[in-house]
């Protein structure tokens, strides 16, 4: 029977990462993930909630990968890592991936999954394998669960320079619904995100910042009220090669039940918003199609090389 050598450690954060341009439909797998928002903390209401982490290797080869751990409102220049070997096939999975057998991990962050650098992927789909998780929280009083699925987002889905976030149909009306919104930083920099809160008619109602550090998670309660509006996040400041993944969960409060919205980032509405001014920063950036990143693995800090 072949063992699985893991290792669990402080390393620096690096990156297997491929142009950002527009995917064929098709191309669903990729060989760079992020996992926006995980768990092992309690919630409200005697709620206690955990995250499941799920990896399979759709190929016919061995595929060594790493994951790692990006613990909320810290910077984030050395984490937790795993690394092991996915067998040709296989689908491995980590239960309460926040907890002590694992990444020992309490509270929240946001878990990143990527094909170990030092592969030669040519093609880089010989690198593609699958990332999804669920966060959940047992049913109080009774044997069932109440919880959603959180998928991989892949490093091309990220909102970044050119490009708006944006999630639709958020309940935060202050009774039975409540809404968290949160943002995780692939970026070996601090980043500013702005949210602007729109409601159902497209008015803006509210706008609230969110500053992240190195590699960073920030989650919190939207301070807004609102039912079946809309979230618009975009970048205000932060180096050209600034990645960041914004959310949101809604909660029902009287049940536990909840759901996951990944803000879908396009370049839709950019152009128009610089030409009134109406985001801050610096408009612009690094066009995403002509944005590579490559790898860098020496020492114990990330580091980043734009070509």
């Amino acid at each position: 029977m072949r063992e699985r050598k893991t290792e669990l450690g402080a390393i620096g954060l690096v990156v297997l990462m491929m142009a950002v341009a527009p995917l064929p439909i098709e191309a669903q797998l990729a060989a760079d993930w992020m996992v926006p928002a995980a768990a092992h903390n309690r919630g409200s209401q005697d709620s206690f909630w955990k995250t499941d982490l799920s990896l399979h290797n759709p190929h016919e080869f061995d595929l060594p990968v790493v994951i790692q751990a990006l613990p909320s409102d810290t910077v984030n220049l050395e984490v937790p890592t795993l690394t092991f070997t996915i067998y040709p096939w296989e689908t491995i999975n980590l239960w309460d991936v926040l907890g002590p057998d694992v990444f020992d991990v309490d509270g929240t962050a946001a878990i990143i999954a990527y094909a170990d650098p030092a592969l030669r992927c040519d093609p880089i789909e010989d690198c593609h394998f699958l990332v999804t998780s669920r966060t959940y929280t047992p049913e109080k009083g009774g044997d069932g669960e109440y919880g959603l699925t959180v998928p991989g987002a892949a490093i091309s889905s990220a909102t970044d320079w050119s490009t708006f976030g944006y999630a639709a149909g958020v309940l935060n009306d202050g009774d039975y619904f409540r809404c968290n919104a949160g943002v995780a930083s692939w970026t070996p920099d601090w980043t500013r995100v702005r949210l602007d809160i729109q409601d159902s008619d497209g008015q803006i109602v509210s706008s609230e910042v969110f500053d992240l550090p190195p590699y960073g998670h920030v989650q919190r309660r939207l301070a807004t009220s609102g039912y079946g509006g809309s979230l618009v996040f975009y970048l205000e400041s932060g180096p050209d090669d600034a990645s960041v993944f914004p959310y949101a969960t809604v909660i029902n409060q009287r049940t536990g039940d909840s759901s996951y919205l990944f803000a879908s980032s396009s370049a839709v509405g950019v152009s128009v918003a610089k030409n009134l001014g109406s985001i801050g920063g610096r408009p612009g950036g690094p066009s995403a199609s002509t944005r590579v990143v490559t790898p860098v693995r020496r020492g114990r800090k990330p580091a980043h090389r734009l070509k």
